[in-house]
């Protein structure tokens, strides 16, 4: 729209919107995001941008539109960049070359720049770290890579076939998420083919290097959680050894089963437990989940050092949602064996079920397949030498006791604990566990907020070191997230129509928050020359306005025209 004042042409162009930078900035300048970046990979005094400021924009395209990174200058305008950020003159300083190479420069510098940010971060917004969830997760990257060269310690993409009926180049991310929010508080790219139990020992111990964590609370008040890949043996014995607390499930062997036997026939009784799901807590009792659990302690001794051993906590928890659902998933499977080994009774003798290997065969391949039920069936081909016509009969059995010895065990699992956590109550052991959540939701944040793939990168160290800047932008998330919920819950008032269908709630997502700000743009007003001699930030409405009272903001005015710390 153009307007004529005393004979002087104006123009007005809306641009944006700007979306959840009005959120994103405040937390990345707070975190000093820039300035770890620069002091660890400085550039020539005569650049135009800075890597910080190059790798921070790169941060805020993830979390503000998530496409494929190959046209950030567009980006950039849409998102009104050079009105939002001093240094930036132009939409196309911020191309794709200039942020390459700030992702090579990043990548060597990776692990020591995410201590200082995570160490900040703790400082800054108190962060607990006292449990942390280890997880990791294949990330899948689509289009062609160039061959790689082997380099040690690069992790490489390995190509794989997904159910999807591609061939994708997958690497593994680990996360170490805290127990307060789920936060990611450190994160690493490993080959695609790595294998998820040797990593987190090492991972942990970079952890702890890089972050510092000794300044913030003594290593023995730490517990580690993770799923039934983290406590293996070797794994137990290094927590140990490190005096470090650590829980988590290990797979059911039949030496444990017989363990858990001899303890109810020994006189220990299944102990209720007083947990509740949250997703039951509105649920009447009768109607939730019941947990039970029966504890004892085993002793670990050091390999290394027979004189060294360690009480360790075996805690076998009962679920009745999950016996339901292996009782009635152990009787379809029969149900279905069964029926179809009727089915193939009725055709031996006839087609070419005529002779014992190959009537085996069909069992194993039509009723067998891969149902665990099979165990529970004998098959037996007789041949009746008085029949001539039809001398082939097919017999199964049920062995019905070990049927009942299964069900005994229904919805029976194992967590070992030890450590700090092995001094904890059943309960309190059952509680802990059940956060490993937490773990997920540092990747929910990965995979809803910020695009992984399609990558459009040359080489693996770009791609480790877009991953990385992706999980700075989730850590971001997760700050607003965490902080808006913690001041609802003091509050105990909803953001007003945040939520459609007036489904309010005190726990708003990171994403729902963001898209408050979805429309949210500025005005400029360029002269005849197309000078920019005014810039507007629109009104805020009533949801947005709330959002930044909660989190303490100021008015986006105000924000972006403070200078920012190189």
């Amino acid at each position: 729209m153009a307007i004529q004042l005393h004979e002087v042409e104006f123009e007005t162009r809306t641009i944006g919107p700007l979306g959840p930078l009005v959120l994103t900035t405040p937390v990345l300048r707070r975190l000093e995001f820039r300035g770890i970046v620069n002091r660890y990979c400085p550039i020539a005094e005569q650049a135009e941008l800075d890597h910080g400021v190059v790798a921070e924009l790169v941060i805020q395209s993830r979390l503000s539109d998530p496409r494929a990174l190959y046209d950030l200058p567009d980006w950039a305008e849409r998102a009104a960049i050079p009105a939002l950020y001093p240094e930036v003159e132009r939409a196309e300083q911020v191309n794709d070359d200039r942020a390459g190479r700030m992702l090579e420069a990043l990548y060597d510098q990776r692990a020591v720049i995410w201590g200082d940010l995570v160490a900040h971060a703790a400082r800054c917004y108190q962060l607990d770290l006292h449990r942390l969830h280890a997880d990791t997760m294949a990330m899948t990257f689509a289009g062609l890579c160039a061959d790689q060269p082997a380099v040690a310690g690069v992790p490489r993409l390995e190509p794989g076939y997904n159910p999807a009926g591609e061939w994708l180049q997958p690497l593994k991310l680990f996360a170490l998420a805290a127990g307060d929010g789920g936060l990611p508080v450190w994160c690493d790219v490993l080959d695609g083919g790595t294998g998820d139990s040797t990593t987190y020992a090492p991972q942990f111990a970079a952890f702890s290097d890089h972050v510092h964590l000794a300044r913030f609370l003594p290593l023995e008040d730490v517990i580690v959680l993770g799923d039934r890949k983290m406590p293996t043996a070797e794994n137990q014995l290094t927590w140990l050894r490190l005096n470090l607390g650590y829980s988590g499930p290990i797979t059911l062997q039949d030496h444990h089963r017989q363990t858990l036997r001899d303890v109810l026939e020994a006189g220990q009784t299944w102990q209720a437990l007083p947990y509740v799901a949250t997703r039951e807590a509105t649920k009447l009792p009768a109607q939730r989940t019941l947990y039970r659990g029966l504890g004892h302690t085993v002793t670990v001794t050091d390999p290394q050092d027979p004189t060294r051993d360690w009480s360790v906590r075996h805690l076998y928890g009962h679920s009745s949602a999950l016996a339901s659902r292996e009782a009635a998933r152990r009787q379809s499977d029969m149900q279905a064996i069964e029926a179809e080994l009727q089915r193939l009774q009725g055709l031996v003798n006839k087609y070419d079920y005529k002779t014992p290997e190959i009537i085996t065969r069909r069992v194993q391949r039509k009723a067998f397949k891969k149902r665990p039920a099979q165990k529970y069936f004998t098959i037996e081909v007789v041949h009746h030498a008085d029949r001539p016509s039809a001398p082939l009969e097919l017999r199964y059995g049920v062995d019905h006791t070990q049927v009942q010895r299964d069900a005994d065990l229904d919805g029976v699992y194992l967590l070992v604990a030890g450590g700090k956590a092995a001094t904890l109550s059943d309960a309190e052991i059952v509680t802990e566990w059940k956060g490993q959540y937490k773990g997920e939701h540092c990747f929910r944040l990965v995979n809803q907020l910020c695009l992984v793939a399609p990558v459009f990168l040359k080489t693996p160290q770009r791609i480790a070191a877009l991953v990385f800047l992706i999980m700075v932008g989730a850590l971001v998330a997760g700050l607003i997230e965490r902080q808006v919920r913690r001041a609802l819950a003091a509050l105990q008032h909803p953001i007003s129509g945040l939520m459609p269908e007036g489904r309010d709630t005190l726990r708003p997502t990171v994403a729902r928050l963001f898209k408050a700000f979805a429309d949210y743009s500025l005005v400029q007003v360029k002269d005849a020359r197309g000078r920019v001699v005014e810039t507007r930030f629109a009104r805020l409405n009533s949801v947005q306005a709330h959002i930044l009272q909660v989190m303490e903001l100021r008015q986006p005015a105000e924000l972006f025209a403070q200078p920012m710390a190189a």
